[in-house]
């Protein structure tokens, strides 16, 4: 059975890094994703926010908290380990939840704002093994 959970938020805080006592990295994200809907009127309404915190591990973890700031769009794609934490919110006295998921991947949404690769180009190999070569070659037909 294949299960897939991706969704669109922003940053409410810098990523937190820290790492295990084991020495793993992790990366905590706390994410809001509003929802807005028009009414039949054609007027946009703001819903309520959906908080999601999401862990981030290892090589992710890092690149994330090097990468992502506070206020960025990013898209998650979260494993199939979600947990739903319920409460009851003390200010309003409403029931509210609280959603965490495990990242399999964080990417920068680019629907908002622009944003740029850190990656580095790959070194030149000594010898190309699709250069053509100094014999010469008959067709393969």
């Amino acid at each position: 059975m294949l299960f897939s959970f991706t969704f669109e938020g922003n940053l409410a805080d810098e990523p937190e890094l820290r790492y295990s006592p084991a020495g793993k990295a992790v990366c905590k994200l706390r994410v809001g994703h509003n929802t807005r809907r028009r009414t039949t009127a054609g007027e946009w309404v703001n819903g309520p926010t959906m908080w999601v915190t999401v862990t981030c591990w290892e090589a992710l973890a890092e690149r994330v908290a090097e990468s992502a700031k506070k206020g960025d769009t990013v898209i998650v794609d979260a494993r199939d380990d979600l947990t739903v934490w319920a409460y009851l919110n003390q200010t309003t006295e409403k029931p509210a939840g609280q959603l965490q998921v495990t990242a399999a991947n964080v990417a920068l949404s680019m629907r908002f704002a622009a944003a740029q690769s850190q990656r580095t180009a790959k070194p030149a190999t000594e010898q190309d093994p699709w250069a053509p070569s100094d014999r010469d070659l008959e067709p393969a037909f």
